[in-house]
């Protein structure tokens, strides 16, 4: 007699359970964003800066970049600097992209991993590569920057508006991929 209600609460506690369990999820995160997954790697080249303390001087380290994802819309830069004898500059970086919602946040671990948000103005892809261009207002001026990505190219290059004057160039890395 308790055979048949025991199944029975048996079977109405295993759909419950089939009910509350979570939904099924992929096993493997989604494929990166096709423009930045040719990035992964390591590349040698050099930042060109116009120096703060003379406007117009124009300063040129050696630089390497080493590159990874860190999730399918995600860059982590990795920067090694010469600047002079016995003098190596770090720099880390991570750049999330946003397409739907046209955005970019970059987090810089050289300003107390301080996240900045920028609005990407554009996406396009041409025989030179991936170009994204994003911008944010600071103050006075306006921050600009164009990133290029091809298997064989990366630049990163960035300047500054203030009202209706032409863009004035800050600085723009410049690298080469390095084969193995």
């Amino acid at each position: 007699m308790f055979q048949p209600l025991f199944r029975h609460r048996a079977a109405l506690l295993l759909c419950g359970a089939c009910f509350l369990a979570p939904q099924a999820q992929a096993a493997h995160p989604p494929a990166p964003l096709t423009e930045i997954a040719v990035a992964a790697g390591s590349w040698q080249g050099k930042l060109l800066y116009n120096d703060y303390s003379s406007p117009g001087k124009m300063v040129t380290l050696p630089t390497q970049l080493h590159v990874a994802l860190s999730n399918p819309n995600t860059l982590v830069l990795y920067f090694i600097y010469d600047d002079g004898p016995g003098k190596t500059v770090y720099g880390y970086e991570q750049i999330h992209i946003d397409q739907t919602a046209k955005r970019l946040q970059w987090q810089s671990s050289g300003d107390n991993n301080k996240t900045t948000d920028y609005q990407l103005t554009g996406v396009s892809q041409d025989a030179k590569g991936s170009h994204f261009t994003f911008s944010r207002p600071e103050q006075a001026m306006t921050i600009h920057y164009q990133m290029t990505i091809s298997p064989t190219r990366f630049s990163l290059e960035k300047s500054e508006v203030t009202g209706t004057t032409a863009p004035v160039f800050r600085h723009r890395y410049q690298f080469d991929r390095v084969l193995p």
